[in-house]
């Protein structure tokens, strides 16, 4: 969308949202169900979660990007007052409630899935486990940061930096479609526990909340592990795959 006219990217913004209301009811199912953890809020929070949805729709770069659009008239239509600043954007978001997204998710793959949108792969939900780093950084930090000693040349860095597992469900592909891709929840690794541990506190969660076979193909080696299996095959919802080197 970001190499198209802006005319013409507006259009698509707008049949894209008009579809999102009318299939998965995004602001009442979705949106609404998202909280954060202010006391008096002076900014809803479903303009901030519609704000975001948008940013990563039109692949903009940045927060700062988003800001830019702040006297667009699509947003004033949309949310019923201009974009908020960077800052009050990226603020809003770290207080936001996780269960809430999750549910707003899952109703999404729910809604998909009646609709025949995400099939399975020869009767079998399959899904990908694996460990990324998100960011790092030698300045900034929060309580959950991990650190690392980085050796240079003459000198040793403190560097600070998150890693999640994240699961992918990996359905099947529509005739003439392009497969979907979701990724439905992940969980941060905390300090001093590896990946395994992680993903067992994630799988725990999302085996509760999706109700369908799911068949663990683990990406990264470290979550290749009797634990994680050990998991899958002790579930009704989960049957254990042979994993990939």
């Amino acid at each position: 969308m970001e190499t198209l006219p802006e005319k013409e990217g507006l259009t698509i913004l707008r049949r894209l949202i008009a579809y999102s209301e009318k299939v998965f009811q995004l602001s009442t199912t979705v949106v609404d169900c998202v909280v954060d953890r202010r006391l008096k809020p002076r900014i809803p929070t479903s303009a901030i979660v519609k704000s975001v949805a948008v940013l990563f729709w039109a692949r903009m770069g940045s927060l700062n990007a988003l800001e830019l659009t702040a006297r667009s008239h699509f947003f004033r239509v949309w949310l019923g007052q201009s974009v908020c600043g960077a800052d009050s954007v990226g603020r809003v978001s770290a207080l936001m409630d996780a269960e809430g997204l999750r549910r707003g998710i899952h109703h999404l793959y729910v809604r998909l899935k009646r609709n025949k949108a995400v099939p399975d792969n020869h009767g079998i939900a399959i899904a990908a486990l694996d460990g990324h780093e998100s960011h790092a950084s030698y300045l900034r930090h929060c309580p959950g940061c991990r650190e690392r000693t980085i050796h240079a040349d003459k000198t040793d860095r403190t560097q600070f930096y998150h890693r999640q597992v994240t699961l992918m469900l990996l359905p099947g592909a529509r005739p003439g479609c392009e497969p979907i891709r979701l990724l439905p929840d992940q969980e941060p690794q905390r300090a001093g526990e590896d990946e395994v541990a992680t993903a067992l506190r994630l799988l725990e969660r999302v085996i509760g909340s999706y109700p369908r076979r799911l068949r663990s193909n683990p990406g990264r080696c470290a979550l290749r592990n009797r634990p994680v299996f050990q998991l899958s095959s002790g579930s009704r919802q989960t049957r254990p795959g042979r994993t990939q080197r």
